[in-house]
């Protein structure tokens, strides 16, 4: 640690590796953040490290959750355009689908990252005494930038597959988004168990605590139901999903009165899955509305 008892030294040190994180190439960048990883962990003294640096720190690994190009979902609207103005967003659009779909077949070994960087926070979040020295705020804000990085890899795996694009068959290729999906969603559970487990109930009101274990819950309560509806899901993918909403109910079931009645928003965020066909899955929801019900 003397080495980099100067904060200058750790900021140019943090550059390198934020510089690696960018690169094009995405086995530079994984091997960036492996090396991340080592110096926050193991070169640094936790003590030491001061709130600038997690902030750098968090920034470097949120800017390397998003994919680089991600082109709108739908055509920009514009009041009062004309016919012709329409078609060219409409082009124009079409054209950033095109060049963002010619990218990630370029860069594909891109893919490497999120995986990498799914890991590298799980690894962060999921070890107390970091936990302790980086905060509240950085951990929910790493926190929320996996969630945002699991929405934009849905997205790209939507419009890879409506473009029909296919994996070379010649070499080994890089997981596939929905890969990294079901990798970070596993961990996203985690943190969610963990956040309430180990935070007492007048912490958990925390405005900051509510908000992101609400966009997480309904985030993986919304995949299970969309997966449920698509007859084309697969038995493995069912049963994933289903597998990380089980740990959620118990979890939440195994939650304290006074706990549970800080989650004012989980009664709405239950109803939509009340008439899931998953019989055990309806049983635990049925049981929690009724504690919330009770507590009213």
């Amino acid at each position: 640690m003397e080495a980099f008892g100067n904060d200058s030294l750790v900021e140019e040190v943090l550059a390198m590796l934020n510089s690696c994180l960018l690169s094009d190439s995405g086995h530079l960048a994984v091997r960036g953040l492996r090396r991340l990883q080592q110096f926050v962990t193991k070169d640094l003294d936790l003590k030491d490290v001061t709130d600038d640096t997690w902030a750098t720190v968090s920034h470097m690994l949120f800017r390397v959750l998003s994919i680089r190009g991600m082109p709108p979902s739908s055509v920009p609207e514009s009041e009062g355009s004309t016919d012709e103005e329409k078609e060219q967003l409409k082009q124009e659009h079409k054209d950033a689908m095109d060049e963002f779909i010619r990218e990630q077949k370029l860069f594909s070994n891109r893919r490497y990252i999120g995986c990498n960087a799914a890991m590298v926070i799980g690894s962060l979040l999921t070890t107390e005494n970091i936990v302790k020295s980086m905060g509240v705020q950085w951990y929910i804000f790493l926190m929320s930038g996996l969630g945002k990085g699991i929405k934009d890899w849905e997205r790209a795996a939507e419009i890879l597959s409506s473009s029909g694009s296919q994996e070379s068959s010649s070499q080994p290729s890089p997981p596939h988004y929905l890969e990294n999906v079901l990798y970070a969603r596993r961990w996203m559970t985690k943190f969610i168990l963990s956040l309430t487990a180990q935070t007492d109930a007048a912490t958990l009101e925390n405005a900051q605590f509510q908000h992101v274990l609400k966009e997480e819950t309904e985030a993986l309560l919304h995949a299970f139901l969309k997966k449920e509806a698509d007859e084309s899901c697969s038995a493995v993918d069912m049963r994933n999903v289903s597998k990380m909403v089980t740990d959620i109910l118990e979890g939440f079931n195994g939650l304290s009165d006074e706990k549970l009645s800080t989650m004012k928003w989980l009664s709405p965020v239950l109803s939509t899955c009340i008439q899931t066909n998953n019989t055990s899955l309806r049983t635990s929801v049925q049981i929690l509305l009724t504690r919330l019900t009770q507590q009213k």
